[in-house]
């Protein structure tokens, strides 16, 4: 039996742990670390966990070192165990403090530990139940400057909210004839939902019912954020970080938006929280006293100047003569999917735009394999309205969308497009 053999240096570790406790600013020897977790196997882990998993956590809070080590084993030794398990040794506390803290590492640990609640609906119910972790994961999701960091949280938190969903997971469609997607080894709806059994909505309702969260989801997207407030300061690189952060934030709801759309379309669609005005807006309309004044074609008077950033770019005045118009202001009832499609975005920030027309056909591709209802086609319908109204290369993008498709779906894609695409008095489409 693999735990009947002894492990080699656990002895010198947990004396070097100690001496971290002691003293955090004793250097960190990352081989010590290394060399225990290549031992570690399912079967000798569980007797260690009482020895190092609290010298573990204790050293991940208190080291101003690179903890990649010390998380790296401290993932290792968790991996036998459930959400509830491992909450019932660390408090949610660590949890918190493991994503607060200002290394990847340690934001990377306490995430692969939320993950583990995806195993079961009620397991993602006990995790719903901690906001203070989720409001600190949502934070740290979207508010870390690093990419691995944003990446993980978006695939968590979609995977966490697919095992929630209150809706039953759907049935593998029947195969009604030979060229059916399921044939050509596409993925139907089916094939793309995780979850087993319906679940509970507990971090649904946590998520976008829960003002606290909720409006901070808001205000990082916004630019209302002390993390993605450009407004904020004066100082220069301070306005390029946080412009930066802005333009991240903005990357990962986009990214995970058609994802959670398809799983619960009217929870993104619908809110009673009123959106707040992005930054931008302020941006374009606020008076300068060295700016000047900038008709636009919806009427709207805007006053730039070059030093000011969108999203980190300065509008320069030659350029002023194509900057795209302003949407509406954030409409009462409207929720996520309608601030971050319509409102969120400066669509004169050139890739954020581009990124916007790919959350767009990523969007409305998905849509077309969930079941169908006339309340998802309106909803649709709808947005995609306002949205190509005065958007020429987005509704180009859309309307050649089934043409950059596999074979097998290009019929039935172009068919969905047609049917949800504007027409007629609400905008000039034509499509191929």
């Amino acid at each position: 039996m693999d735990n009947d053999i002894p492990i080699t240096g656990l002895d010198d570790l947990t004396a070097h742990m100690d001496a971290l406790i002691a003293d955090p600013s004793t250097p960190l020897e990352a081989k010590l670390f290394d060399d225990i977790e290549l031992q570690l196997t399912d079967s000798n882990t569980p007797p260690l966990l009482t020895t190092l998993l609290p010298r573990l956590v204790q050293i991940l809070h208190t080291t101003p070192s690179d903890p990649t080590t010390p998380a790296s084993l401290t993932t290792k030794l968790l991996r036998p165990l459930s959400f509830s398990q491992i909450t019932s040794l660390a408090p949610p506390e660590s949890l918190i403090q493991a994503l607060e803290l200002p290394f990847p590492a340690a934001n990377i640990l306490a995430m692969t530990i939320l993950h583990k609640a995806a195993a079961a609906p009620a397991e993602v119910a006990q995790l719903a139940a901690m906001q203070e972790v989720v409001h600190s994961f949502v934070r740290t999701w979207l508010g870390s400057s690093e990419v691995s960091v944003g990446e993980k949280g978006g695939r968590i938190m979609g995977d966490l909210l697919d095992v929630d969903c209150e809706f039953e997971p759907p049935a593998r469609p029947q195969r009604q004839q030979q060229q059916h997607p399921l044939d050509a080894g596409m993925p139907t709806w089916h094939d793309m939902v995780l979850r087993k059994e319906k679940g509970s909505g507990a971090l649904w309702r946590r998520m976008f019912a829960d003002q606290q969260i909720y409006t901070l989801i808001l205000d990082l997207l916004a630019g209302r954020h002390e993390d993605t407030d450009v407004s904020s300061t004066s100082d220069a690189e301070e306005r390029k970080k946080k412009a930066r952060q802005l333009t991240l934030a903005q990357g990962r709801i986009l990214r995970i938006l058609p994802r959670l759309a398809a799983l619960d379309l009217n929870k993104v669609a619908r809110s009673e929280v009123a959106a707040p005005m992005p930054g931008y807006y302020m941006f374009a309309t606020a008076a300068t006293t060295n700016g000047h004044n900038t008709s636009r074609p919806n009427g709207r008077t805007t006053n730039y100047n070059s030093d000011i950033l969108t999203n980190g770019v300065g509008v320069e005045e030659e350029e002023q003569e194509t900057q795209m118009p302003l949407p509406a202001p954030p409409k009462h009832g409207q929720g996520l999917l309608h601030f971050a499609a319509l409102r969120m975005v400066d669509r004169n920030d050139v890739l954020m735009h581009l990124s916007l027309i790919d959350f767009f056909e990523a969007f409305v591709g998905l849509m077309r394999v969930t079941p169908h209802s006339e309340d998802k086609v309106n909803i649709i319908k709808d947005l995609l309205r306002e949205a190509v109204a005065d958007d020429q290369l987005l509704r180009e993008s859309l309307e050649r969308l089934p043409d950059r498709t596999v074979d097998e779906e290009r019929d039935e894609l172009r068919g969905w497009v047609r049917e949800v695409m504007p027409v007629g008095g609400d905008v000039d489409v034509v499509m191929r």
